[in-house]
């Protein structure tokens, strides 16, 4: 008797809801040990590599890259060679999605035996465009106005829903005349990175009563520092580098703000976990440096940089984007001077940093050109008073403006 064994789609977390497909790396035909790769699926944060729960022939893949899946939907089918198309068809046609795993391979959909071939099922006819859910009530009425068969339209609504628009173009057709122009419309489905992403920021933006402190420091010291370190050889660091550690040292001197807010509940830390926020093709990543007070700064250049890499190609570990006790996001490089950010939940603060740039400071009562650079503090007010957030800014300035202690 042959197995027929179902791959589904599976969950990471309890948030997790559906993933989207970014890749096959197996392909149809292909005999795969426990443990080679399979997949890539994207996530509410990254990708995953998916592997082979267990050894066998993939003879078939439903899941399309591109599109995303419901948690235990059934994307590919794994059987023997003895196994016939038919009885693959059927065992697709019979599938129910079953409980599904917290982490990959956690749980497979039970193997079905396969004792005679059976005959395959009819596939299932298209949704008729007269659907419910494939024309818009307006598209709808008018089409019935114009005597148009809705049969005959294409739409290019989601999913090829038909529009009002969809009908008056094929009514300015069959009456030779110009329709109104109508500006050509690109829909694309939040990828579930992006829908966790929104859903957060809502959160946060309406959960938590943010209020900003606003520093410019002066960043001369810090820079004339840099460069004499660079000229005698010493590890490249950048400036926000110098920051991170910064970030770390004062962050420890006040660890009301290296803290979570956890129901009711404020969790503090001995140690700085500074996320560090990284921009991606797929949004907005925030990879975690561990234990910031601990490294040099040339440690902390050389993670940030693998960090910054790996998160662009979407090569991350969940491990490394879980757990920052406080988050530094740069914006600097493009140009601002200064800007706002949101605070990353369960973490009670985000500081915001602006560009370097030129401009007048005074020095013992005289204006000479200068260098300086905006820091924005963002605190949650239920745990951090203004104060607090004031005095983590004037220590954070000072361990800039004296860049030997770093």
């Amino acid at each position: 008797m042959s197995n027929v064994r179902a791959i589904t789609m599976p969950k990471w977390g309890i948030e997790m809801q559906e993933g989207l497909i970014t890749g096959w790396t197996a392909q149809v035909g292909d005999t795969l040990a426990i443990g080679e790769p399979l997949l890539d699926v994207e996530t509410d944060k990254i990708v995953n590599a998916v592997e082979s729960p267990f050894a066998g022939t993939l003879r078939r893949i439903l899941a399309q890259a591109g599109s995303a899946y419901a948690v235990g939907a059934l994307l590919a089918v794994y059987a023997d060679a003895s196994v016939s198309e038919a009885q693959i068809d059927a065992f697709i046609a019979a599938f129910k999605p079953a409980a599904t795993s917290f982490e990959p391979g956690g749980a497979e959909a039970p193997a079905v035996a396969v004792a005679a071939p059976v005959a395959p099922m009819a596939a299932a006819m298209p949704e008729s465009a007269e659907g419910e859910g494939r024309v818009s009530p307006m598209a709808r009425r008018l089409a019935l106005k114009l005597g148009i068969d809705l049969a005959s339209i294409k739409g290019t609504g989601p999913n090829g829903r038909i529009s009002k628009e969809d009908v008056e173009q094929v009514a300015a057709a069959i009456a030779g005349t110009t329709p109104v122009h109508v500006n050509a419309a690109i829909r694309e489905r939040l990828t579930p990175m992006r829908q966790t992403i929104a859903r957060r920021l809502v959160e946060s933006k309406q959960g938590i009563p943010h209020y900003r402190l606003e520093r410019t420091v002066e960043m001369s010291a810090l820079l004339a520092h840099r460069a004499a370190v660079h000229a005698a050889g010493g590890a490249k660091a950048s400036v926000n580098d110098l920051i991170v550690r910064a970030v770390g040292l004062s962050l420890v001197a006040h660890p009301m703000l290296n803290a979570h807010l956890v129901g009711d509940e404020v969790v503090r830390y001995a140690a700085a976990d500074v996320a560090i926020a990284v921009a991606t093709p797929a949004g907005l990543l925030t990879p975690v440096l561990r234990a910031v007070e601990t490294q040099s700064v040339a440690a902390i250049g050389a993670a940030s940089r693998d960090l910054a890499l790996r998160a662009r190609a979407g090569k991350l570990l969940r491990t490394e984007i879980e757990g920052g006790t406080f988050t530094v996001s740069n914006l600097g490089m493009y140009g601002l001077d200064r800007f706002d950010a949101i605070i990353n939940p369960p973490q009670v603060a985000i500081l915001a940093v602006g560009a370097v740039r030129a401009a007048p400071v005074v020095r013992d009562g005289a204006v000479v050109a200068g260098t300086v650079c905006t820091l924005t503090l963002a605190a949650d007010h239920r745990v951090i008073d203004g104060a607090a957030g004031a005095a983590f800014l004037d220590t954070l300035a000072q361990r800039l403006s004296q860049p030997a202690t770093l």
